[in-house]
C-alpha cells in the first residue's frame, strides 16, 4: 500500500531539476531586468567572436545588481540543460570565479574544437523558488577562424596574346570570397573578365595592355584576409625565323658530324629545343650520351649529331621553340611552335670494280665499253665526262655522237648498287683520253678517271710540213707530229742515213715529247760555215709502235734575206707623202717581221734618215717634208735572216708639192654633249701646207636645229670667238665654256699658218641638261684675245721639231 505522495529527499531534488530544465525548454524567455548580467567578451557590433581552433578560451560574465539571492550559471553549447561545473579543473571545460571580483564568473574551454563552437549562455537564476527561476540571461556566439590559406597562386605568371587567359589564384577555406584588383583599381565580372573563386580571373581575349600587377584579395567570414601580388606578363607565340636545315655539311655523311640550325624569335626569348620523332617528349640534350649536342640559345639553336651513323639516326628531327620561364608550370600549346626536317644519313659514293674502267684498249674501228661501278645511297647522279684541251665535255644520257651509247642499271638484290656503262663504236684515234666518272650525291661528289686507248699505226701525214727554211748559225727546229696511240719511238734520217738519237755533236740534236693522244719529235739543226753544203737536205723521220710505222719526208733549204717590198705613193703634199707597202714576192723562206724605212732629200748634202721600223700591212706616212723638194726613199723588208738587200731594189724617188696653206680641220666630236655648259671640240691634225701650224681659230653660236631633217633652221645668237693657246703643233682638241644648258651650237674651226688659214669645216652640237646643283661658276677655260700666241713662237717650236722628228721616227 502506497502513502500519498512521499518520496525520498534526493528523489525530490531530481524531480525538481527535472522539472526546472522542462521549464528552460518550454517557457519563454524572460524578459531583461534590472537584476541583468553581461558577457564582457561580447563585441558592441554583435554577439560573434571568433577564436583560433585548439586554442584555449575564456568568457567573463558579471551581474548588474547586488541582489545576493541570486546565481550565475554557465551553459555550454553541448548541453543546455545542465550548467558547466567547477568540480574539475582539468577537464576541458570548467568555470572558475574572477579573483578580482568574486561576482564574475568566468568559463574556461581549454583546447577549443568544432563541436564546442555554439551559443553560450550566461544565466542570472533565482534558486529559491521551485523550479529555479531564470531571472536574466545572455548568450554569445562563438565561432572557429578559418584561416586562408593558398592553394594555387603563383606570384609571376605569363598568359599567351590574343587568347582565352587565367591569371590563377585559389585558397583552402570555407566561406571565403575573392575580390581582384589591377592597378589598385578593382575587378568585376564583365567585358573582358570573368571571377572563378575556384581557379581565377579570366581575361579573353588578353591584350598587350592586361601586363601588370594584379591583386588578388581573400576574404573569410572570421575577418581573415589574405593579399597575393601577382606580376603577369603577355607572352607571344614563338616563331621560327630560320630553318630547321641541315647547316654543315651539305648532307649528313655516314662517319661525319651532321649540323643542323633553327633559330626562333619570341617575348619572352624562347629556348630551341630539339626532339626526335621517334619520342617527341625526350629532348635531345638530356640524352646524357656523348650523341647530340644541342645550344638552346634562340639565335643559335643548333643540334650536333656527332658521328652520325647511316640507317640509325635517319629520322625526323623536330626543331621546337619553346616559351620559357621558372614560373611557367606547364606548357601549352600557345606557347611553342615546332618545325621538322627529314635526315637522311647519307653514304658517301664509293667506287668498285676498278678493273672496268682502268687502261682500256681496243683497236682503232672496234667498240670498247668502260662500267663505272658505284656503292652509294640515292639520289645519286652518275654521269660520264671527257676532259678535253679546255672543258670537260659532259656525256649526259644522250651523247652528241651517234657512236657513243649510255645505260643506267642498278643491282637487283643490293639498291644501293649503281652501275653506269660507256660504249664507244667504231672508234677513231679521237676516243683515246681520259674518261671521269663522276657520282654526285647529297653526301659527296667522288670521282674516278678511266682511260680509253685506241690502238693504231702512227699517223704522220697530218700537221707536217715539206720544207723547212733555216741559216747559217742559226738553230732550226724540224718538226714531225704523230697522232695515234701507243707513243711512238722516233728515229731521224738524213737521206738515208740514220741520226743517233742521243747524239748532241754541236749539228744535231733530237728531242721528243709525248702528249696525250699524239707524240711530237724535234731534230735541232745548226748549220755552221764549212758544213752548209751537205746540212741543207732531205731529212725523214719516222715513227713505229707495236701496231706498225709511219714516215715523213721533208726538205730543208737555206733561208735568205726577204726581196724588196712592192712600195706605190697615195698622195704627196707640201711636207709629207703617204705610202702603200706590200710584201715581197720572196720572203726568204722566213716569216717576214716588220719594214725599215729610210728616205733622204736629193738636194744639199746627201743625209740618210732612218731607219724606222712600221709594222705589217700599216699606212706608212711620212711628215716634216720641205716644200718643193725631191726625196729618195728605201723600204726594207726584215726577217729572222736579215733585212732586204740595198742591190736588190731601186730608191723611190718623189717630189713634194710646193708651199700652200693648211689642208681643211676635220671634226672628231659627237654632236651631244655630256656637259650641260661646256663641250669638248676634238679634230684631226691637218697636213700643213709645206708651212708650220701656228695657231686654231674657232667660233661658236647657239641656233635652232632640226634633227630630222639635219638643217639649221634659224639662230639665236652672235658667234663667241675662241683662240686656243698653241704650244704644241699635235693639238687636236679644246674645251668651250660658258655655254647655255639643252642648247644646239654650231662651231667652225679652221688651221693657221704662215702661208694662209684653211677652208673653214661646220659641226653642231647639243649641250646636256642642267643638273640638280644649277649652274656653276663661270670659269673660263678658253684663251682671251691678248693670249693668243706669237707667230714667232709657233715658228720655232714648228722648226725645232721638224729638225728633231727624222732622227726619232717622230715623223710616222
Amino acid at each position: 500500500n502506497c502513502s500519498p505522495m512521499k518520496l525520498h529527499h534526493s528523489s525530490q531534488l531530481a524531480v525538481l531539476a527535472l522539472a526546472a530544465a522542462l521549464h528552460l525548454l518550454v517557457a519563454p524567455r524572460p524578459a531583461q531586468s534590472a537584476a541583468g548580467v553581461v558577457i564582457s567578451n561580447k563585441p558592441a557590433d554583435g554577439d560573434t567572436i571568433y577564436v583560433d581552433r585548439d586554442r584555449s578560451i575564456s568568457l567573463s560574465c558579471r551581474p548588474v545588481s547586488t541582489e545576493t539571492s541570486l546565481t550565475l550559471f554557465w551553459y555550454h553549447p553541448r548541453n543546455y540543460y545542465t550548467p558547466v561545473s567547477n568540480q574539475d579543473m582539468n577537464k576541458q571545460v570548467y568555470i572558475k570565479r574572477d579573483t578580482s571580483d568574486p561576482r564574475v564568473l568566468m568559463i574556461f574551454v581549454n583546447n577549443f574544437k568544432d563541436d564546442d563552437q555554439g551559443r553560450y549562455y550566461c544565466r542570472y537564476m533565482n534558486q529559491l523558488v521551485n523550479p529555479p527561476e531564470v531571472v536574466s540571461e545572455d548568450y554569445i556566439n562563438v565561432r572557429i577562424i578559418q584561416r586562408i590559406e593558398i592553394n594555387y597562386a603563383p606570384t609571376e605568371q605569363w598568359i599567351p596574346f590574343n587568347k582565352t587567359s587565367t591569371i590563377f589564384c585559389s585558397f583552402k577555406g570555407s566561406d571565403i570570397s575573392v575580390a581582384w584588383f589591377f592597378n589598385s583599381q578593382p575587378i568585376r565580372t564583365g567585358g573582358r573578365y570573368t571571377i572563378n573563386p575556384l581557379q581565377g580571373l579570366i581575361i579573353s581575349p588578353s591584350l598587350p595592355s592586361d601586363q601588370g600587377t594584379y591583386v588578388c584579395q581573400a576574404r573569410s567570414t572570421g575577418s581573415d584576409f589574405m593579399d597575393v601580388n601577382i606580376v603577369v606578363r603577355v607572352f607571344h607565340k614563338p616563331e621560327i625565323t630560320y630553318g630547321p636545315v641541315i647547316k654543315y655539311p651539305a648532307a649528313c655523311i655516314n662517319g661525319m658530324d651532321c649540323y643542323l640550325k633553327c633559330m626562333a624569335t619570341g617575348t619572352p626569348v624562347p629556348r630551341v629545343i630539339w626532339y626526335r620523332a621517334q619520342d617527341r617528349n625526350r629532348p635531345l640534350h638530356l640524352y646524357g650520351t656523348n650523341k647530340y649536342f644541342v645550344d638552346t640559345r634562340a639565335n643559335v639553336g643548333e643540334l650536333r649529331i656527332a658521328m652520325a651513323e647511316f640507317l640509325k639516326d635517319d629520322d625526323t628531327y623536330i626543331c621546337r621553340a619553346v616559351v620559357t620561364s621558372d614560373v611557367i608550370r606547364e606548357i601549352t600549346a600557345d606557347m611553342y611552335t615546332e618545325a621538322e626536317i627529314d635526315v637522311v644519313v647519307h653514304l658517301i659514293p664509293q667506287f668498285r670494280n676498278y678493273q672496268a674502267m682502268m687502261n682500256r684498249e681496243v683497236r682503232l674501228g672496234d667498240t670498247v665499253e668502260l662500267v663505272c661501278e658505284v656503292y652509294a645511297t640515292s639520289p645519286l647522279d652518275l654521269q660520264f665526262q671527257k676532259y678535253g684541251t679546255y672543258a670537260p665535255y659532259v656525256m649526259g644520257p644522250q651523247p652528241d655522237d651517234s657512236r657513243i651509247s649510255i645505260r643506267r642499271s642498278q643491282d637487283p638484290v643490293d639498291g644501293r648498287v649503281h652501275r653506269l656503262h660507256l660504249e664507244i663504236k667504231r672508234t677513231v684515234y679521237l676516243d683515246s683520253w681520259n674518261y671521269t666518272c663522276m657520282a654526285v650525291n647529297p653526301a659527296w661528289n667522288s670521282t674516278l678517271n678511266g682511260t680509253v686507248m685506241v690502238l693504231m699505226q702512227p699517223n704522220l701525214t697530218s700537221n707536217n710540213v715539206s720544207m723547212m727554211y733555216g741559216w747559217l748559225r742559226n738553230v732550226t727546229n724540224i718538226t714531225c707530229i704523230s697522232y695515234g696511240l701507243p707513243h711512238p719511238q722516233w728515229r731521224w734520217y738524213r737521206q738515208f742515213a740514220e741520226i743517233p738519237p742521243y747524239t748532241d755533236n754541236g749539228t744535231y740534236r733530237i728531242f721528243t715529247w709525248d702528249y696525250e693522244i699524239y707524240s711530237q719529235s724535234w731534230l735541232q739543226v745548226y748549220p755552221d760555215y764549212g758544213i752548209e753544203r751537205w746540212v741543207f737536205d732531205r731529212y725523214i723521220c719516222n715513227a713505229s709502235n707495236r701496231i706498225g710505222s709511219g714516215r715523213h719526208e721533208m726538205m730543208f733549204y737555206k733561208a735568205s734575206v726577204p726581196g724588196p717590198p712592192r712600195v706605190t705613193v697615195v698622195s704627196t703634199t707640201a711636207s709629207s707623202v703617204q705610202l702603200d707597202v706590200q710584201p715581197p714576192a720572196e720572203d726568204g723562206g722566213m716569216h717576214l717581221w716588220y719594214y725599215e724605212l729610210t728616205y733622204s732629200a736629193l738636194s744639199g748634202q746627201l743625209t740618210w734618215y732612218g731607219p724606222v721600223q712600221f709594222a705589217l700591212n700599216s699606212d706608212i706616212t711620212i711628215h716634216g717634208l720641205m716644200p718643193s723638194t725631191d726625196y729618195s726613199i728605201r723600204v726594207r723588208a726584215r726577217n729572222a735572216v736579215g733585212v732586204t738587200a740595198d742591190n736588190m731594189q731601186l730608191p723611190l724617188q718623189i717630189r713634194t708639192k710646193d708651199r700652200g696653206s693648211p689642208d681643211p680641220v676635220i671634226f672628231l666630236s659627237s654632236n651631244r654633249s655630256t656637259y650641260p655648259y661646256s663641250q669638248t671640240l676634238r679634230w684631226k691634225v691637218p697636213v700643213n701646207g709645206g708651212d708650220p701650224l701656228v695657231g686654231y681659230e674657232i667660233r661658236v653660236r647657239p641656233v635652232f636645229y632640226d634633227p630630222a631633217r639635219r638643217a639649221i633652221t634659224g639662230y639665236k645668237g652672235g658667234w663667241i670667238l675662241y683662240r686656243p693657246p698653241f704650244y704644241n703643233p699635235y693639238l687636236s682638241e679644246y674645251r668651250v665654256t660658258d655655254l647655255e644648258a639643252s642648247t644646239w651650237y654650231e662651231a667652225e674651226i679652221k688651221a693657221l699658218s704662215r702661208v694662209g688659214e684653211s677652208q673653214t669645216q661646220r659641226t653642231v652640237f647639243l649641250t646636256a641638261a642642267p643638273d640638280a646643283l644649277g649652274r656653276p661658276d663661270r670659269v673660263l677655260s678658253r684663251a682671251p684675245p691678248a693670249l693668243a700666241p706669237s707667230w714667232c713662237g709657233a715658228l720655232l717650236t714648228a722648226a725645232l721639231l721638224a729638225a728633231r722628228l727624222p732622227l726619232t721616227g717622230g715623223f710616222l
